[in-house]
């Protein structure tokens, strides 16, 4: 349609009607969308979205009848953006937007079909109105549509980015520890075997042990499948999974305060697997005498610490060796609501606590 369309002073004026008549399509089209009970229209910043963008649908309209053709101002490209952006985050389904723009769509044409009933070019108005219309509500939605593709797209990607270090964390803190145990079983064998046979006989066993639970390990991560074990007495899965790490020449003490069972097995097993791997760190690397791990479980909070008085270090610029370790117990705690500390200086020995809600 163009400027010489014959359209003359019958666009101006229906635009005119139009204008006035905004406020009550605009209600009709609110009053549909929550008798359908739409989640746009019951939700109230969504609902405030969606009232501006049909303001500008119908500015849209309007200006194309002034002008006799197609005229779609470049606005509506920020707004369409954000609501692409906020249904995305608010995981709203697709379906609800195209059924509010379905429904506002119907209540134009229904609103056009009786301005121009008595006017003389009523179906080229009408046309025009239908195609302002489709043209104005198309676009939004396309550029909608491509925000709210974006935002899902990198969700997957966190989710991906997420998955990849839990299965870093399993590989270390599941794996890694039995692969550990079974190397120092092995090496505590060549030590006692010929000054004690039957002490040496038991580190076989413990390796074979360790190794055997390394190998589901592997089969359940590598599935994606892992369902441990719940832990069912804190301070003995310590004592059990420690014994030998550090030869028997540490004196490591375990202490587990309050009932257990306060404790979702889930969280009792993430923080057996933070004071392990503190432990084990302490264990091999400060050359204490003394480890003592103590777990405080009340109600609503876990906490747990785990202290050496050995070679300590500078906390300003700590060892590289056990990075990943540190880095695995500190997501643990966070994904249990709470945190880690540690702190350390040369010649202090080291401590590690944590927190976690129940």
């Amino acid at each position: 349609m163009g400027e010489d369309n014959g359209l003359g002073g019958d666009g101006d004026r229906l635009a005119d009607r139009f204008q006035e008549r905004a406020p009550q399509v605009l209600g009709e089209c609110h009053s549909r969308l929550v008798s359908a009970a739409n989640t746009v229209a019951l939700d109230e910043a969504s609902r405030e979205q969606m009232m501006r963008n049909c303001e500008q649908i119908l500015s849209d309209v309007v200006t194309s009848l002034r002008a006799g053709r197609v005229c779609i101002d470049d606005e509506y490209l920020l707004l369409a953006r954000d609501i692409g952006a906020a249904r995305a985050a608010d995981n709203v389904d697709p379906g609800e937007s195209l059924q509010a723009g379905s429904v506002f769509y119907e209540a134009v044409l229904s609103e056009a079909r009786e301005l121009v009933t008595d006017e003389p070019n009523a179906l080229d108005l009408f046309a025009l109105v239908a195609c302002a219309l489709e043209a104005s509500i198309s676009q939004r939605v396309r550029e909608a549509f491509a925000v709210y593709t974006s935002f899902l797209l990198n969700k997957v990607h966190e989710a991906q980015v997420n998955e990849r270090h839990r299965i870093a964390r399993e590989l270390h803190d599941r794996l890694g520890h039995s692969l550990s145990v079974t190397h120092r079983q092995l090496e505590l064998f060549g030590f006692y075997q010929d000054s004690d046979p039957a002490r040496a006989a038991a580190k076989v066993e413990a390796a074979r042990t360790a190794n055997q639970e390394g190998m589901v390990n592997l089969r359940t991560v590598a599935s994606g499948l892992f369902s441990p074990e719940p832990v069912k007495s804190l301070e003995k899965a310590l004592i059990n999974d420690l014994d030998g790490v550090d030869g028997g020449r540490v004196d490591l003490r375990v202490s587990v305060n309050g009932d257990e069972s306060w404790a979702r097995p889930p969280v009792l097993d993430e923080a057996f697997l933070i004071l392990r791997e503190a432990a084990r760190n302490a264990l091999r690397h400060s050359h204490a005498a003394i480890v003592l791990i103590n777990v405080d479980i009340t109600p609503h909070e876990i906490r747990g610490t785990v202290e050496d008085n050995g070679i300590g270090f500078d906390a300003a610029n700590p060892p590289l060796s056990g990075g990943v370790g540190v880095s695995t117990m500190r997501e643990r705690a966070e994904l249990l609501g709470g945190g880690l500390v540690i702190r350390s200086r040369i010649g202090g020995g080291t401590h590690v606590g944590f927190t976690a809600r129940l």
